[in-house]
């Protein structure tokens, strides 16, 4: 939990620092943590893939690239439908909830007195940025091994192994983002998901802790 926390602190005191000097907005952070859910998304379904048609070169590499799940880890998966016809949500729901929820969180960051208030090159320039940042993250995510997958589960169950992140973002909207929008600031919504964001990581690293290695899974 250590590492966890003082991971999150050097962090925030990074990106502070790079706002600070740039003088530049928090919105390239907030974009910059969506752009890496993406990237995590996609390259979840990327290894899955390549573990199956890959050979046992394409095995290796995406055992190498993540991390089994405990054996007593929960999979949150998402759910289609209701009641007795709900199905496990596949990769196109994941990202469906993703563009929902980017939709909205570029609009409250954005809209100050119910209209769009940040200039188009300043939109521009901060989503380029926005989309470093989240490239450097997905970096660090793959040295790490942060991806968690059970290569003898379906898709949608791995998913569900990786879906935290899906929850942060969705508790950030309905709470910083509302605040954003109502104040007509990036501020609240960046300071709500860094809370949101370092109390899940907390969490799972209390439960899973980073320096235990769990049984092996082919």
């Amino acid at each position: 939990m250590s590492r966890v926390l003082a991971t999150h602190l050097a962090a925030v005191a990074i990106m502070l620092a790079v706002m600070m000097a740039s003088g530049e907005s928090p919105r390239i952070f907030v974009y910059g943590l969506f752009i890496n859910y993406f990237y995590r998304l996609l390259t979840l379904y990327g290894i899955v893939r390549l573990h199956r048609t890959g050979g046992e070169s394409g095995r290796r590499l995406a055992r190498a690239l993540t991390r089994p799940p405990y054996p007593a880890q929960p999979s949150f998966q998402m759910t289609v439908g209701e009641g007795a016809g709900a199905l496990p949500g596949g990769i196109k729901a994941y990202l469906f909830v993703w563009a929902v929820l980017a939709y909205f969180t570029f609009m409250l960051v954005n809209v100050k007195d119910q209209k769009i208030a940040t200039p188009t090159p300043v939109i521009l320039d901060e989503l380029a940025m926005g989309l470093a940042a989240g490239l450097l993250w997905w970096l660090l995510d793959l040295a790490d091994r942060r991806i968690t997958l059970n290569f003898a589960r379906d898709l949608p169950t791995n998913l569900g192994y990786n879906s935290g992140e899906t929850t942060t973002l969705a508790a950030t909207t309905l709470t910083g983002g509302v605040a954003s929008g109502f104040l007509g600031s990036p501020w609240p919504y960046f300071l709500a998901l860094l809370v949101f964001k370092t109390w899940s990581d907390v969490w799972y690293e209390t439960k899973f802790p980073h320096g235990e290695h769990p049984r092996k899974i082919a």
